[in-house]
């Protein structure tokens, strides 16, 4: 986590919006569990900014579907029942196996020479105490060459980057990087059945390091 005492100057005229980046790093990066409250008081005391910008900040969060506004409460990250992540879990497998499908078929030049640098970010994140964040499904959606894709992905991709974060504390989280690891493969061999085997298989590995099953 940042500390307060090592961020830059803020800008005067785009607090909310920087305040929201910072937030937006913390919950995607596993700083906050589904469900905790967070409270515009502390925000406020931490980040030496007015009750404006945080309030704009947190209402970006809440339209990202990170957040909710629970009324005579306050703000708390999204908390969903078993079923919901299931089915968010689900979109995403779909998303994921059509993006590894076309990227192994597309097997774009410039992607393809990203490989080692993501999986040596893949090991590293393995090994690192911190949360695997979202740089290999960003550069498996934008492989795959489709604009609309990307597009839609980044949107699943908030909603589902919370639980992804809570599945790296799991025991199971070396399935999940071995499947990683597997589809990536796929992709640099140009094999489109076994690359969308592998993102499925992966999407599988996350949700039972949850501790459900993709058929709930």
């Amino acid at each position: 986590m940042i500390e307060s005492a090592d961020l830059p100057p803020v800008p005067p005229s785009s607090r909310a919006r920087w305040l929201a980046r910072l937030l937006r790093e913390r919950l995607l990066g596993g700083a906050f569990r589904p469900g905790e409250w967070i409270r515009e008081v502390a925000l406020r005391e931490e980040f030496g900014v007015s009750n404006g910008p945080v309030r704009e900040a947190l209402a970006e969060l809440i339209a990202d579907g990170l957040l909710e506004r629970v009324p005579y409460r306050g703000v708390r990250l999204i908390a969903l029942d078993d079923r919901d992540i299931v089915e968010l879990f689900q979109l995403r497998s779909a998303m994921l196996e059509l993006a590894a499908e076309l990227a192994a078929r597309r097997r774009d030049p410039a992607a393809m020479a990203r490989i080692p640098e993501i999986l040596a970010y893949v090991d590293w994140s393995s090994q690192a105490p911190r949360l695997l964040t979202g740089d290999f499904t960003t550069w498996l959606a934008e492989a795959s060459g489709s604009t609309r894709l990307v597009r839609a992905w980044h949107d699943l991709f908030m909603q589902t980057q919370l639980y992804v974060s809570e599945s790296r504390a799991s025991k199971r989280f070396g399935d999940i990087v071995v499947q990683i690891k597997a589809l990536i493969g796929a992709i640099a061999d140009g094999d489109a059945p076994r690359a969308r085997e592998h993102a499925r298989a992966f999407t599988q590995a996350q949700v039972a390091a949850l501790g459900l099953a993709m058929d709930v």
